[in-house]
């Protein structure tokens, strides 16, 4: 019976020795030890020097009552603790820890002055647990914790007595739990709390004594919670605020005093909310704020002075209201406005001069609203603006001068629009624009002066127009595009002309369009191009140099169009070529070699096409299909002729004996297959073919 109670009591001991424990790693001179994912049921025997122990994701069921008094940081995350530590009142002896994490133990209860042996702790995790409550009294003691994490628990109430004992706390972590009430007086000792995160929870309201006491807290985080009402005086105990987040909750409204005392604040959130209105003395008061998100709300209005006091606001986001029009005067005062956001509202018209305060707005989006006319002068005084967004409205036409003095412009998105037409000179002057996107309009034609100017275009999209000729000159002064869409079309022409100026595009983007046939030198201004997609044309042939200036191309792709034949040398010197498609055409074999210059081509498409199994001519294709299954995209499959009618098989299988050759090689000519060898081929012949292929 003695030696059995010695043998439990040892089993609580860890002994100190100088050696690392064999599943472990020791670190810093033994005062590291890592011993994670071992599959530990208990804390190894440590090095005398042990200071930081990390036995996360093991299995350890108990903490050993004496041999740890060293340690300074403990990590237990993932393991299992829950029955040991709710029956032992009082965590072990550990005057100089100050890091205790203990995420993922299914821990469930907490007993008052539990960690009372720990009173150096500044750092505790019980995150991930399935804690119900905070008793009265289990921070006692913990007069040096700063950080308290907790989140992922089953916490319903926040109780009085909760946090008491921890008079350094400073920061607060209770998201993600199922908290429906703070009760009056539960922060009245945490006068050193600065950062509060009650996301993920079920709070219904916030009342006037929710927060009292917390007098220097800095960062509150409300958002994801089910709130519908927030007291006029809810934040008035809380006046040293700078960030508060109410986003992603219910409120439909807010009491005009809602953020009156809250002076200091920086950053207000309320997007996702069902805010229909604001009244006009919301914000009053808020000369410090810099960021306010009202996204995603249902406003269908804004008071003409709802932002007059937001003299330092650098970001609004209004995306996605209800917004139909704007107060011209609304902006008057946001002279320090970088960011407006007005993207998916429903704005028809723009009145005059409403973004004439905004000197410093850096980007304007306006996209997805339904401004079918915009002002000459709107953007005129916008003389720092950096990127604008228009697209996805029903304009028809851009007024003469609209960019005027636009000389910092970058991105210009004009996409989605009804614009059948641009004046010559609308674009002219925006010196510094690299990305300009006139996708998806009713563009037919463009006057060959129109990008004159933008040296500095990086990026042109003019795909899904209705353009059906390209004028000479049109790209000549853009030397510095890289990319150009052009795809959704109606070109049929284009010559080595059209390339005369940006000789460093990398992607050429032509597919759907009318292309019947493309001349030998059009691509031979265009060294650097990688990419160059011509699917879904009307190409019947191609040149055998279309492609011969194009050394560092890396993906061609050549489907969807009615090629019946390409020339043996097509691809000669196409040695970087990754990617080639040539799917969907109306190929029947493939010359031999046609494929071998390319030798980094690691991605194949094939399929839909009409390969001949019945000729010979098909071995080539076959062969180098079954050499190189890794590259093959798709599985493509020929037809073959017999005695006994067709059949399909896989490409890869074309010819499977010298004997079938000779036979397909006999149905071939007999059905008067182009390209088939004469009737009766000598066995011997047909057999030296297949062995020279291979």
């Amino acid at each position: 019976m003695l030696a059995a109670c010695l043998c439990s009591l040892l089993s609580l001991v860890v002994s100190a020795s100088d050696l690392c424990p064999p599943t472990c790693q020791c670190l810093h001179n033994l005062s590291t030890v890592v011993c994670q994912g071992q599959s530990l049921d208990r804390i190894p025997e440590l090095p005398e020097r042990t200071e930081n122990l990390y036995v996360s994701y093991n299995q350890i069921k108990q903490v050993p009552t004496h041999g740890l008094e060293r340690l300074q940081v403990l990590d237990l995350t993932e393991n299992q603790l829950n029955l040991w530590l709710s029956i032992i009142p009082v965590w072990p002896r550990m005057t100089q820890l100050f890091r205790l994490l203990l995420r993922r133990n299914d821990l469930t209860y907490l007993q008052p002055g539990q960690f009372l042996s720990c009173p150096s702790l500044t750092l505790l995790d019980l995150s991930e647990n399935r804690i119900k409550h905070l008793p009265s009294r289990f921070l006692h003691g913990l007069a040096h914790l700063q950080t308290l994490i907790l989140n992922f628990n089953l916490i319903q109430r926040l109780q009085v007595g909760g946090l008491d004992g921890a008079l350094s706390l400073t920061d607060l972590s209770l998201s993600h739990n199922s908290i429906t009430a703070i009760e009056d007086g539960v922060f009245d000792n945490s006068t050193a709390l600065q950062k509060l995160v009650l996301s993920r929870n079920r709070l219904g309201s916030v009342d006037t004594g929710s927060f009292r006491g917390a007098t220097r807290l800095q960062h509150l985080d409300l958002s994801g919670n089910l709130l519908v009402s927030v007291a006029a005086d809810a934040f008035q105990h809380v006046n040293t605020l700078n960030r508060l987040y109410l986003q992603s909750n219910s409120l439909s409204s807010l009491p005009e005093e809602s953020f009156s005392s809250l002076s200091r604040l920086v950053d207000l959130n309320l997007s996702r909310n069902n805010l229909t209105k604001l009244s006009e003395g919301l914000l009053s008061g808020l000369i410090h704020l810099k960021e306010l998100d009202l996204s995603c709300n249902l406003l269908e209005s804004l008071p003409s002075k709802v932002f007059n006091d937001l003299i330092n606001l650098e970001l609004l986001d209004l995306y996605q209201n209800k917004l139909t029009t704007l107060p011209p005067d609304v902006f008057r005062n946001l002279t320090s406005l970088r960011d407006l956001n007005m993207d998916s509202n429903q704005i028809s018209s723009v009145p005059a001069g409403v973004f004439d305060p905004l000197s410093r707005l850096t980007e304007l989006q306006l996209s997805n609203n339904h401004i079918q006319e915009l002002l000459p002068h709107l953007f005129t005084k916008l003389r720092s603006l950096r990127k604008l967004f228009l697209g996805g409205n029903t304009l028809r036409e851009l007024p003469k001068g609209l960019f005027h003095r636009k000389k910092h412009l970058r991105e210009l998105h004009l996409n989605s629009n009804s614009l059948t037409s641009l004046h010559p000179s609308v674009l002219h002057g925006l010196v510094k624009l690299q990305s300009l996107s006139l996708s998806a309009n009713q563009l037919c034609s463009l006057h060959a002066d129109q990008f004159e100017s933008l040296g500095s275009l990086k990026e042109l999209k003019l795909d899904r127009n209705c353009i059906s000729k390209l004028p000479m000159g049109l790209f000549t002064d853009l030397l510095n595009l890289t990319k150009l869409y052009l795809e959704h079309n109606h070109l049929s022409q284009l010559s080595q002309g059209h390339f005369a100026g940006p000789v460093h595009i990398k992607e050429l983007h032509l597919s759907f369009n009318q292309f019947h046939t493309l001349p030998p030198d059009v691509f031979q201004l265009l060294p650097h191009l990688r990419r160059l997609l011509l699917q879904n044309n009307l190409l019947v042939r191609l040149h055998s140099q279309l492609f011969s200036a194009l050394t560092k191309l890396t993906e061609l792709n050549l489907g969807h169009n009615k090629l019946h034949h390409l020339p043996p040398d097509v691809f000669q010197g196409l040695t970087n070529l990754q990617k080639l498609s040539l799917k969907s055409n109306q190929l029947r074999k493939v010359d031999n070699g046609t494929l071998e210059p390319l030798l980094n081509l690691n991605l194949t498409y094939l399929s839909e096409n009409v390969w001949d199994c019945s000729c010979t001519d098909v071995l080539y294709i076959s062969s180098w299909i079954q050499q190189h299954r890794e590259k093959l995209g798709d599985d493509p499959f020929c037809s073959a002729s017999s005695f006994s009618g067709s059949e399909l098989r896989r490409l890869s299988e074309a010819a499977p004996s010298p004997l079938s050759l000779q036979v397909h090689c006999t149905s071939a000519a007999t059905n008067g297959s182009s390209g088939s060898l004469p009737l009766m081929l000598p066995l011997s012949f047909c057999i030296l073919v297949v062995l020279l292929l291979k």
